[in-house]
């Protein structure tokens, strides 16, 4: 049996060595050249059926612009007990075959899955020229940014994919709705009294508690609500391992409104009920303007998520203004235009609706507010 092991392995090996001559035929005679997020000039084939995205929220990008039928395989991360949205809006993504682990995939099932091109993220050129010399399949580097500061990162590997795919009318399309919906959200909020909000509970590699936060969420931003957490020192704040702060921080910044992320909603619930005295100096607690919102971070950023909870965020702080807003509609308007599906009613399902945390009546997690209105 050991020696049928060695065997295999030595032949997978020898696979990998020589694998260039399928793949460098194809591309020769008939390529064109992408330009990747790094820059790296690669040439791909002029026809990309097949694609396989590897590290955290590439096959999400390539999902939203347009590329649900070129995914040939998964990582394994898409089969675990976390649902993604896109897995939700295509249950058959989890039938495909599985390319390896998180954050990467494995080489030898990458290079048998037979991929066309191979999108990569969070990495680096260097990274990216080995994989692809090892394998000798393209490797096209893309980067999703946020929809902040960092916005253009996900427009330029958004134009990157659909030139890959041959998908950039639909990529387009998408840019054309996100723009227009922030533009909608800064014009209805403009002029407005000002108010001050924190999110807190924060998804960072697991599930984090109310000190958990993010000093640049996008999604108070785009109704022009000042995120008390932006007066952190930038040296302490981190997208990757996490923007903590003490309790005591957010009772000396009193919000008018406290919104807790689903992913760590439980966690938040035991400081609130774990922290009386101090809650009551809270005016977000003593006035019930605490509410939960869509998780947005998880291996994949869910940047639809967050348009969705700039429109809740509003209807919470200017209900007169967004009354008229149905979460329900726009979000399987949202929904629809991020990934063809109106899949509201199942991330219900999912997440549950849109609450709010009312600890005055002693009623956690009650009837959502805005329930008429769905």
């Amino acid at each position: 049996m050991k020696f049928i092991q060695s065997i295999t392995i030595i032949i997978s090996s020898i696979l990998l060595c020589f694998c260039s001559n399928k793949h460098n035929t194809s591309i020769d005679n008939n390529s064109r050249t992408i330009i990747d997020f790094t820059n790296r000039t690669v040439q791909v084939p002029d026809t990309v059926a097949r694609v396989v995205c590897i590290r955290p929220g590439c096959i999400k990008l390539v999902i939203m612009a347009g590329g649900i039928n070129h995914i040939s395989g998964i990582e394994d991360t898409e089969k675990g007990k976390l649902k993604f949205i896109h897995t939700i809006a295509y249950p058959e993504l989890l039938e495909k075959e599985v390319i390896g682990p998180r954050f990467g995939g494995d080489n030898e099932l990458i290079y048998s899955n037979h991929p066309d091109v191979i999108f990569m993220s969070t990495t680096t050129a260097e990274a990216a020229d080995a994989l692809q010399a090892k394998l000798n399949i393209p490797v096209i580097v893309i980067e999703g940014g946020d929809f902040g500061s960092n916005y253009w990162k996900f427009c330029k590997s958004m134009g990157i994919i659909g030139n890959v795919l041959g998908t950039t009318q639909q990529v387009d399309t998408l840019l054309s709705y996100i723009n227009n919906e922030k533009i909608e959200l800064n014009t209805m909020t403009s002029g407005l009294d000002k108010v001050n909000a924190y999110i807190g509970a924060i998804t960072y590699k697991g599930e984090r508690d109310l000190t958990a936060t993010d000093p640049y969420y996008s999604s108070l931003q785009f109704i022009n609500v000042h995120n008390v957490a932006s007066e952190i020192d930038s040296s302490i704040v981190s997208p990757i391992t996490g923007t903590f702060i003490d309790y005591e921080q957010i009772i000396k910044w009193n919000p008018d409104f406290i919104f807790v992320d689903r992913g760590g909603v439980a966690k938040a619930d035991e400081c609130f009920k774990n922290k009386p005295q101090l809650n009551n100096l809270l005016k977000a607690y003593r006035n019930s303007d605490i509410y939960v919102v869509w998780p947005y971070n998880g291996y994949h950023h869910n940047y639809d998520v967050l348009l969705l909870n700039a429109w809740y965020m509003a209807k919470c702080i200017y209900p007169s203004k967004f009354k008229d807003v149905s979460m329900r509609n726009k979000g399987n308007e949202l929904f629809t235009m991020f990934y063809g599906k109106p899949i509201y009613d199942e991330l219900c399902n999912e997440w549950s609706k849109y609450q709010q945390l009312d600890y005055q009546s002693k009623n956690i997690n009650k009837t959502e507010w805005h329930s008429l209105n769905e």
